[in-house]
């Protein structure tokens, strides 16, 4: 049982990004997820966003369940699975919003200067 803020997997919105929240089922098949429980909340980003952040979740809790339940050939198994299919089921993007600094509008960028 997989539930996403409180609602089920099959409700998750947009319903065109859908598929990539199946992607770790349909990856290592259903039967590996159907005695976990996982309850995934996630709030802040974009929709898109959020789809990626749940989708890496579900990867990283079953890989976490079968470390800790299950035997550790299994879990490399997984593992090995979902980084050759996609390295950001398992490993997020560090990539940060650069601060904004005084003498422009953006973080690098800066006023214009005029000499006349």
């Amino acid at each position: 049982c997989i539930r996403i803020n409180g609602k089920a997997l099959d409700l998750v919105e947009p319903s065109n990004l859908r598929i990539k929240v199946y992607e770790p089922i349909l990856l290592v098949g259903a039967d590996k997820f159907k005695d976990v429980t996982i309850r995934i909340r996630v709030r802040g980003g974009g929709a898109s966003n959020q789809i990626y952040a749940i989708r890496q979740a579900m990867s990283k809790a079953l890989i976490a369940y079968y470390q800790k339940y299950e035997d550790e050939q299994s879990k490399r198994e997984l593992r090995d699975i979902f980084l050759q299919y996609d390295r950001n089921l398992l490993v997020s993007d560090p990539r940060r919003a650069e601060p904004k600094k005084y003498g422009g509008k953006g973080a690098r960028a800066r006023y214009q200067k005029s000499y006349r």
